[in-house]
């Protein structure tokens, strides 16, 4: 099965590098005109917008719901402007369905987005550029109270200006089995110094791995931020290919505990969280939605206490935690500036203090905002995942979207979820890897 999983990934990844060649210079869409000040406009009749989103998840599409119902009811009333809000399936089907949309023409006016494909988007001149609403003097935005890596990961597109905007974060977290490590005299690390070191007694107390990270490739980018080496620029550039000797030491070490057996990766489990409920390992890394999952897992006849920390640092190296999560964008292209405004009020409401609060309701989503993160509502309430979350937000980072010349970001990505499957379940060569992956994307 993870043949055929690498063979699948090889073949979309190569019609990825081939479709690159083929795309038109990203333009988005502004018209060149749009200020600040003109970009607000009085209603001349009500007007619905369509919203579409990729939640999937009970609990989380429940409350989206009642966000939107509050909006209708709320400013959306006062104002004019309705909201229909349509669920798309995963982020993947919702993506798939933007970009049919967009090509037929009858695009919705505000998407759930991830980088990546808002970067595809902006091919089409269909994303609105949001610096002018953001600036706007009666229903801009206080950017001052977002954490730069969101503001930063909004306007690094390959046009200048703010694409998106976030909504859903998460950020890797260390989960660990509480009881095991009490009975057990253990620490919680918080260097690799020290993750090794416990790793090796979990594995000689109970014979097996202690666990490991979920996902290769943000071991990989992630270890890549954390040794100062660096992952990508902005643009595409690959950091890590004009210090593979760094890289290949890095990668080799965490190879290494592999190969003694005190860690593992997930394998045909693809994700620790049912490993971890089992108590088969006793720690491992992933993003903080696992802890959305972990409590339906854990068997009624062996419940046990459970936590989350901070993922491990290098002593001597640079702080560094990988943040994930679903973005807003606003599409248009027929430059109808009512549809426009009553869109933005939407996503204005949607970066409220409010709407950040109840968001994170759930187990494992992060604010995005810093009063909320700061808030007595959310440190009383939030689970650990959360705690352990905010506590790296200052020091995370983000996949951009980009495409260069050979390769886009989704492209890197799968191919590096490649090399490190072929590194940690096949015991390859660190060294040929890597300068495989660097020579398929030149």
């Amino acid at each position: 099965m993870k043949k055929w999983l690498c063979v699948l990934l090889t073949l979309c990844m190569v019609l990825t590098l081939a479709a690159c060649g083929e795309k038109a210079t990203p333009s988005g869409d502004n018209k060149g005109d749009a200020t600040a000040e003109n970009v607000e406009v009085k209603l001349s009749k009500p007007i619905t917008i369509t919203f579409w989103h990729g939640i999937v998840q009970e609990n989380m599409q429940k409350t989206l719901y009642e966000i939107v119902d509050t909006f209708n009811n709320g400013i959306g009333k006062e104002m004019g402007i309705t909201v229909d809000c349509q669920a798309k399936g995963e982020m993947g089907d919702l993506e798939n369905a933007v970009t049919a949309a967009i090509k037929a023409g009858n695009m919705p006016n505000v998407t759930m987005s991830e980088a990546a494909s808002v970067t595809d988007w902006l091919q089409s001149g269909s994303v609105v550029d949001l610096t002018p609403y953001i600036k706007n003097a009666n229903h801009g935005l206080n950017l001052d109270d977002y954490y730069d890596i969101y503001i930063e990961d909004s306007s690094s597109y390959p046009v200048a200006g703010f694409y998106s905007l976030p909504l859903y974060v998460a950020c890797e977290v260390m989960y660990y089995n509480v009881d095991f490590f009490n009975a057990n005299g253990l620490s919680v690390p918080t260097t690799w110094t020290e993750f090794e070191e416990t790793a090796a007694k979990i594995a000689e107390i109970t014979g097996k791995p202690a666990g490991g990270w979920d996902e290769g490739v943000k071991c990989f980018s992630t270890l890549m931020e954390q040794k100062g080496i660096g992952y990508t620029t902005r643009d595409g550039k690959l950091l890590f290919a004009d210090k593979l000797d760094e890289a290949v030491d890095v990668i080799s070490w965490y190879q290494s505990m592999v190969e003694r057996g005190i860690i593992r990766a997930p394998g045909e489990d693809f994700f620790f969280s049912g490993p971890f409920a089992n108590q088969q390992v006793q720690m491992y890394i992933s993003s903080g939605n696992e802890g959305e999952f972990i409590n339906m897992k854990i068997p009624e006849s062996a419940p046990f206490e459970w936590s989350c920390a901070p993922i491990p640092q290098f002593e001597d190296g640079t702080k560094a935690d990988y943040a994930e999560g679903f973005l807003l964008s606003m599409l248009d292209n027929t430059g109808d500036l009512e549809t426009r405004w009553a869109s933005w009020i939407f996503m204005q409401y949607m970066q409220s203090y409010d709407v950040c609060q109840k968001i994170n309701s759930g187990e494992s989503r992060l604010p995005f905002l810093k009063s909320v993160a700061a808030s007595k509502e959310f440190l009383d309430n939030a689970a650990p995942a959360q705690l352990a979350g905010v506590e790296q937000q200052d020091f995370a980072y983000t996949y951009p979207g980009f495409e260069t010349d050979t390769y886009t970001s989704s492209g890197l990505h799968d191919y590096v979820v490649v090399a490190m499957d072929n590194i940690l379940n096949n015991d390859a060569d660190v060294r040929t890897e890597l300068e495989s992956l660097i020579n398929r994307l030149k």
